[in-house]
């Protein structure tokens, strides 16, 4: 079978198996299930156990066979010993694709080396392509399908993910899910025994969903297949991707990991700058470029404009977007002379542009909206508006607020975050308006990613919680901007 009928099936099943599902809570065969029940998946759900019986409220089939129906996907949490003969099962139910979620196999041992050949081997007799093996499983956000092993609950949206970390992939889809950053796909690529990062790509660059694609990678099957997709993707679309194993220690635990070949760092380097993918250089940046490239727009060039709510942080965030290769430029006069009638007259003049800590939001607003609308600047950062709680001492929690001081704590807390929120309305404004992007960082708290920012519009704007991260983010988009007008 055709390696893109299978990627089809897989991601957009109609109906679907878990073979070897089971009652005991502690199981895969019962977890994953469990999972897919809790989400809604919208395709049929079988489970088969030659026991039968029932688990989760559902009727447990005896075999594939008697479900009475075609199959479109199958998910196998049998033992790897056993994989090989239910693949007949498989065919006779006319699945296309099968997960298979056991591991034991090629990273394992010769004698698992030796099984996950055979079982390759029959799978493509039969007509089925394979998923894994060793892998967690997959999501697809249209089909509400969470057929994972952990318990965690992805946010629909735009990023296509393939991970050959089955256990990194889906605490990034969790994370994700915390900072407000939804996954259109995902899957677990396992052992890459058949299906492999070129099939996933294929799939991800023709599906309409997919804006950006993200990868992590401890070693290509196909490298000169996959240099070639991406060439033909990356001016369409976005490829972050992460390289990891580059030192011999990280070769060796891939090998016992995945089964992957890590190979030199130095020669993968020089295959994603070909291909005009986005190198992230930590776990952290895999979602915030992702998610910046999908909401933010690409700069026109690397000129920024800082507005910072105290000076400190301007200055560290001057110094890290020019190390990054930003262009602090000036301020044009006629902006300064708008600025100066909205600050008080002891304001630095300058760029970065220095709030000095005034407190109208309403001023923030006029001023980040002076400064996104001047042709000489092509990005901006804003630090400190966005999430202002802070600021105000509006860390605390209500019940920690004395008796006396409880009216004026609810009246202030209703103002900042009423101006915050107006403020990252302006943003996302500001960037539809003007086709520049606009990077917030908020103010230092508790947890930077609960309540305060419930109310802004994630789904259309970034938030990081130091410039650092900002400024690589900034960064990384003029790159791409850059490498688009190269392309015409």
């Amino acid at each position: 079978m055709q390696s893109g009928n299978a990627v089809e099936a897989l991601f957009n099943p109609r109906s679907m198996a878990v073979v070897g599902a089971s009652s005991n809570p502690a199981k895969w065969g019962h977890i994953i299930p469990s999972n897919i029940l809790r989400d809604g998946y919208r395709g049929r759900l079988y489970l088969v156990n030659p026991k039968g019986g029932r688990i989760h409220g559902l009727p447990v089939h005896r075999s594939l066979s008697e479900i009475g129906e075609s199959v479109d996907l199958a998910m196998v949490t049998i033992p790897a010993e056993g994989v090989r003969e239910v693949l007949g099962d498989c065919a006779a139910a006319g699945v296309k694709a099968v997960i298979v979620i056991s591991g034991g196999f090629s990273e394992s041992s010769p004698e698992g080396r030796r099984m996950e050949e055979e079982m390759v081997e029959r799978a493509h007799a039969l007509g089925i392509r394979i998923v894994g093996p060793n892998t967690m499983g997959i999501y697809s956000a249209p089909w509400s399908l969470t057929a994972l092993m952990p318990p965690v609950r992805p946010r629909p949206g735009h990023i296509a993910f393939a991970a050959q970390s089955g256990n990194l992939g889906t605490q990034m889809l969790g994370w994700g899910s915390y900072r407000g950053i939804g996954f259109s796909r995902f899957v677990c690529v396992g052992n890459e025994c058949d299906l492999d990062f070129a099939d996933y790509l294929e799939y991800f660059a023709r599906d309409e969903l997919t804006r950006v694609i993200l990868l992590y990678v401890e070693g290509f099957k196909r490298p000169r297949r996959i240099l070639e997709l991406a060439r033909k993707i990356t001016p369409r679309k976005p490829i972050v991707i992460y390289k990891a194993g580059g030192t011999e220690a990280g070769r060796r635990a891939a090998a016992s990991h995945s089964a992957a070949m890590a190979g030199s760092q130095e020669v993968y380097r020089g295959m994603i700058r070909q291909a005009g993918m986005i190198q992230a250089e930590t776990t952290e940046e895999m979602l915030d470029f992702s998610d910046a490239l999908v909401k933010l727009p690409v700069p026109r060039g690397r000129r920024l404009a800082i507005l910072s709510w105290g000076g400190g942080w301007g200055v560290v965030e001057a110094d890290l977007c020019e190390r990054q290769g930003l262009q602090v430029v000036p301020l044009p006069g006629e902006v300064k002379e708008e600025l100066s009638g909205i600050l008080p007259s002891y304001w630095s003049k300058g760029n970065p542009v220095d709030l000095v800590g005034i407190v109208n939001l309403e001023d923030h607003t006029r001023c980040l909206e002076i400064l996104a609308s001047h042709p000489d600047f092509d990005l901006l950062i804003s630090l400190g508006t966005v999430n202002a709680a802070a600021a105000f001492g509006m860390a605390e929690r209500p019940e920690e607020v004395p008796l006396e001081e409880k009216e004026v704590f609810a009246v202030r807390r209703r103002y900042v975050r009423e101006g915050s929120n107006r403020f990252a309305e302006k943003v996302v404004e500001l960037m539809e308006r003007h086709g520049k992007p606009i990077v917030t960082v908020g103010m230092p708290q508790r947890d930077a990613e609960t309540a305060e920012v419930a109310d802004l519009p994630r789904d259309r704007l970034c938030v990081y919680t130091n410039p650092e991260r900002a400024a690589r983010v900034a960064a990384m988009l003029a790159e791409r901007g850059e490498f688009l007008r190269a392309r015409g």
